[in-house]
């Protein structure tokens, strides 16, 4: 599979703008033929032809190389291969999202709400299986149902029940009835659903994606502009709970962003080659804050590109921010490889390491798992891994490095990874 899309952008936009491949090519300084070889993704392209291209069509050549998101062609390709029932031309994914993202993103949007429905579904149905208060309740229904069939039975047949017992009769037959309805009130309380994805799935107002339309550096809160408070007030959340979600959200990037002050952090990280560990030494922080603060960099072209992931000790995904060509998982935990879950059998001990991904793509990883609360006796320490990784490793590391570092080869989860002798495979690949 193709991982460029960058030619397809470029044959859209001509198309657009009702400019021939002779007449663009001529502008540029390229042959018609090259320039069919580049639109059809035949050939790749950088330095001054880009430039060059992007002048002519008048966009910014970041509009063009951003588009090239294996992240959101995994993500559509896993949500044809799991509706098998309607055929669709997955030789034709990449122009299909080339030339109609905003589709394509719907399409990835929509899969994510129905993969957060059936965890809702399950988690349901686990509920109702295995919840001791649903076998209870069930139970006082039942017993509310029996006392009021068999009271209306005795009302019904019964002739010449003195005064004083059939309001008696009447009045258990009103207890039981209340009890009844309460029952039934606290059994739909109890299984309402506490994801505000799910009771509200407007993606739009969330701290991630106000994160994400921010490229995850939030300038007022490095200026100290505006408060946590402010900040989530402003962005038009659901209720009360969203509301503190994105506080807290927006606390835990203030509190790191007061301990690393970004135009300080930026020159000493250049110093130091973006060194997450010196770099926490220099600061006198912890290194998952470090781990964070280079993940929350502005978006620079000089600057190397991170992303992040962090989860629970289950594997729950509580934070990510992805790479163009790193889709990463938002509901589900990832493929088992990866030093993140390693990490959380050497907890505290920091991991770094490269990784290669199925369809080419390396990153360098710097992993480690902390105590979120620590244990006490008979309890165990409540863990949190971090994971921040790059594909921008040969700015950061010498040749000597890069090679002496262990090289993993993973996937992105089991359900789409090809690397089918996998030992650590939990899942059959369906997408083949």
């Amino acid at each position: 599979m193709s991982r460029s899309l960058i030619g397809t952008r470029i044959r859209e936009r001509r198309r657009t703008r009702k400019v021939t491949q002779t007449a663009l090519a001529a502008q540029v300084g390229i042959s018609a033929s090259y320039l069919n070889l580049i639109e059809h993704n035949r050939r790749g392209i950088a330095g001054k032809t880009l430039l060059s291209l992007a002048k002519a069509l008048d966009l910014n050549p970041r509009d063009l190389t951003e588009g090239a998101d294996l992240g959101l062609v995994n993500r559509v390709r896993e949500a044809s291969a799991r509706n098998r029932t309607i055929p669709t031309e997955l030789e034709r994914l990449e122009e299909f999202i080339g030339r109609f993202p905003g589709f394509a993103r719907l399409i990835e949007r929509l899969f994510d709400q129905q993969q957060a429905q059936d965890q809702n579904l399950q988690a349901l149905s686990d509920k109702v299986s295995n919840d001791p208060f649903f076998a209870e309740a069930i139970h006082l229904m039942l017993s509310n149902i029996t006392t009021i069939r068999s009271t209306a039975d005795i009302l019904k047949n019964t002739t010449n029940i003195p005064e004083q017992i059939a309001s008696k009769f009447l009045s258990n037959l009103l207890e039981e009835s209340e009890r009844l309805s309460q029952t039934a009130s606290d059994i739909l309380d109890h299984f309402e659903p506490s994801n505000p994805k799910l009771e509200h799935i407007n993606e739009e107002n969330t701290p991630e994606t106000y994160l994400e339309k921010n490229k995850f550096f939030l300038e007022e809160l490095e200026n100290a502009e505006i408060t946590p408070e402010q900040l989530a007030a402003s962005i038009g959340l659901n209720n009360e709970d969203e509301q503190d979600l994105a506080i807290k959200a927006f606390e835990k990037y203030q509190t790191m962003a007061e301990a690393l002050p970004i135009s300080q952090f930026l020159k000493e990280a250049a110093k130091l080659r973006y060194n997450p560990l010196k770099l926490a030494e220099q600061f006198q922080t912890d290194l998952p804050t470090t781990l964070e603060r280079l993940a929350h960099m502005p978006d620079e072209d000089h600057l190397p590109k991170f992303g992040i992931l962090e989860c629970d000790g289950s594997g729950s995904v509580l934070y990510r921010k992805q790479l163009p060509t790193l889709s990463l998982p938002k509901y589900s935990s990832a493929c088992p490889l990866w030093p993140l879950y390693r990490s959380m059998s050497q907890p505290m001990q920091p991991i770094c390491a490269l990784f290669d991904m199925p369809t080419g793509e390396r990153f360098l990883s710097y992993s480690i798992a902390t105590f979120a609360e620590h244990g006490s006796f008979n309890m165990p320490g409540r863990l949190k891994a971090t994971m921040l990784f790059t594909q921008d490793y040969q700015k950061i590391l010498g040749k000597n490095t890069i090679a002496s570092l262990p090289h993993l080869s993973v996937g992105l989860q089991c359900s789409v990874c090809p690397r089918n002798k996998c030992e650590a495979r939990r899942s059959t690949y369906i997408l083949g």
